[in-house]
């Protein structure tokens, strides 16, 4: 399993590079770089899950990406982003610092500015203030969302993201309580 997370892995940077290499040596104007930050709420969810409506967290996420026109109306938007995701559950708080590689898809949807996201992205998690039994370090997901282009430069994009990984809280898999962190962000980009 891990050798083909590992592969998976190496295959999706090499994809990325190729078609970085391709649009590059093709015409600048195809690739444009840019810089994105904002805030989210975080919370959790999965099988037989904490219920805690009180259980968000507050957020900051900021990524690089670069933005590849693969047609007028489809974007390849590659990204290495640092994301801070968490919840409450009683009086304990988890918080996790996340560094991200989503592989993002944006679908222009007509002439208004308005396009669509969706992606997976790969995430590896460098610390924790409290791990659980089986949390790893590497870990998937995926994003969808909206957003809109406002002049030649600024984004304004909305999204929800979602861990591929659930977790238990208790050391073995007879504890019913498992999470998985999720967060809906609203967020500012700038391309240059």
């Amino acid at each position: 399993m891990k050798k083909a997370f590992t592969y998976s892995i190496i295959n999706f940077l090499m994809i990325s590079i190729f078609l970085f290499q391709s649009h590059t040596s093709l015409s600048q104007s195809f690739v444009r770089f840019g810089i994105r930050g904002g805030v989210h709420a975080g919370t959790q969810f999965g099988r037989a899950i904490i219920t805690n409506p009180k259980g968000t967290l507050i957020g900051f996420e900021g990524a690089l990406f670069a933005n590849i026109e693969l047609s007028e109306d489809i974007s390849l938007c590659p990204e290495i982003a640092f994301s801070q995701k968490g919840f409450k559950v009683d009086s304990l708080e988890i918080t996790s610092n996340y560094f991200e590689i989503p592989l993002l898809l944006k679908i222009n949807m007509g002439d208004g500015g308005i396009y669509t996201i969706i992606g997976p992205y790969v995430s590896y998690l460098p610390t924790v203030n409290v791990k659980a039994p089986n949390e790893k370090a590497l870990g998937f997901g995926g994003t969808f969302g909206l957003g809109t282009r406002v002049g030649d430069h600024l984004l304004i994009e909305g999204r929800y993201n979602f861990n591929g990984n659930i977790w238990s809280l208790g050391s073995d898999n007879s504890n019913p309580y498992g999470f998985r962190n999720t967060t809906i962000a609203l967020s500012l980009g700038y391309l240059f």
